[in-house]
């Protein structure tokens, strides 16, 4: 097993230039990992960024640009990456939010920008849907 991915993990691999950027949300299950990074750090364009283990370091895979964060909704079900599928939104004022993926329910937190992001490896080969919003 591997340490998690990481805010540090993103703004050192990921080409952003640390004075600037910020890491607005980060998640990662087993070896597939997701961030929401605000490049300039001024909330106008948000980038998704979907990040793989590849054995000794997290590497950044693909990138898509995400809008401005004024327009960020409660919930974007962003896609998947292999086998694992992924999520997030704004939901500021809001300590948590609970996803309902794969037949079952997590809490994840928000963070300190109001934005949260979830990433699960689907288990149920039978499984359909991408992670949506419950609470």
């Amino acid at each position: 097993m591997h340490l998690p991915l990481t805010e540090q993990d993103v703004l050192a691999r990921g080409g952003w230039h640390p004075r600037y950027a910020r890491v607005l949300a980060v998640a990662s299950d087993g070896d597939y990992g997701f961030a929401l990074t605000d490049g300039n750090g001024d909330g106008a364009e948000l980038e998704e960024e979907t990040w793989m283990w590849d054995g000794d370091a997290w590497e950044a895979g693909s990138s898509s640009g995400a809008g401005p964060l004024d327009y960020l909704g409660p919930v974007t079900s962003g896609g998947y990456v292999d086998d694992a599928y992924y999520a997030f939104g704004h939901s500021p004022g809001h300590q948590s939010v609970t996803i309902e993926f794969d037949g079952r329910e997590y809490e994840v937190p928000v963070g300190r920008h109001g934005v949260w992001a979830f990433i699960k490896v689907r288990t149920d080969p039978r499984g359909r849907g991408l992670p949506t919003l419950r609470s």
